[in-house]
């Protein structure tokens, strides 16, 4: 572990976002904390910090503060506290299979964190210390759900809430692990959704593919909710793929135009794993 030595104006820019509750910053930021110092200094000095492993150096001129404890060369703080620097000034939210991390849902580790934007983000992966953060864009019309959720006993995030994860899940399931974890997180939550929320975002999201596959998901597991029929009422004739994971093959489902790519026993498994 490098041996961290604080010059004075390093405890000075340390000191002013310790005040601001602030862990992560960017140049501009630095430079107003310093406001006496030239701007090619700052600049220097955050480089200078980064090598003596006081900050991380997230992105081009974006920045974490690295406690002091910890080891430069192995830090990285949770993956949720970063959406918010690297979307700033930009609305956003913890989506698809991170926010069923955040809720509870996942029965696999996430390797990746996964970023809902209003508008489009280049690249739209982005490494950091070999953790993939991919920006997943919504339009006005699916950016929507989201609410500021704990994530530890000292910070809150922008997520989606549990029904807009489910409708995000089941629009795009090869972003969430595939249908059968999708199918999981329903029974594993089925006690907390509040499933006239969930129809009324279905109606708001206005996807045929959620609408079947919600429908077909909730009827497979046994769910046997007045939503159910609410939903057979909104589907349209047009098949669409069960699971956007897997390749276009099986039967087709004329009661949700389903092409079921998936084994009925492999989604009934959700309930007992």
């Amino acid at each position: 572990m490098r041996r961290k030595l604080i010059s004075t104006q390093s405890h000075e820019l340390l000191t002013y976002f310790y005040k601001l509750g602030k862990d992560s910053f960017d140049n501009s930021e630095a430079r107003a904390a310093l406001p006496q110092s030239h701007e090619g200094t700052v600049d220097e000095l955050l480089s200078d910090m980064v090598k003596r492993g006081l900050l991380m150096r997230i992105k081009h001129g974006l920045y974490h503060i690295i406690p002091y404890e910890q080891d430069a060369n192995t830090f990285m703080p949770d993956w949720h506290l970063l959406a918010e620097p690297l979307t700033k000034g930009n609305e956003h939210y913890i989506g698809y299979y991170s926010a069923m991390q955040i809720h509870q849902l996942i029965t696999q580790p996430s390797l990746k964190e996964q970023i809902v934007v209003a508008r489009q983000f280049k690249p739209s992966i982005l490494k950091i210390k070999d953790v993939d953060f991919q920006f997943i864009y919504h339009n006005e019309q699916h950016f929507f759900g989201a609410k500021k959720i704990w994530i530890d006993n000292f910070n809150k995030v922008w997520c989606s809430d549990l029904e807009k994860t489910i409708i995000d899940c089941l629009f795009k399931p090869d972003y969430a692990g595939g249908i059968v974890e999708v199918a999981k997180a329903i029974v594993m939550s089925k006690d907390k959704i509040d499933f006239e929320k969930l129809f009324e975002y279905t109606k708001r999201f206005d996807s045929q593919a959620v609408i079947k596959r919600l429908g077909f998901v909730l009827e497979t597991l046994g769910l046997n909710l007045e939503i159910i029929d609410k939903l057979h009422a909104l589907k349209t004739a047009s098949y669409v793929l069960l699971d956007t994971e897997l390749p276009k093959s099986g039967k087709m489902i004329s009661r949700w135009s389903i092409q079921q790519n998936l084994e009925t026993e492999t989604i009934k498994s959700a309930l007992f794993t």
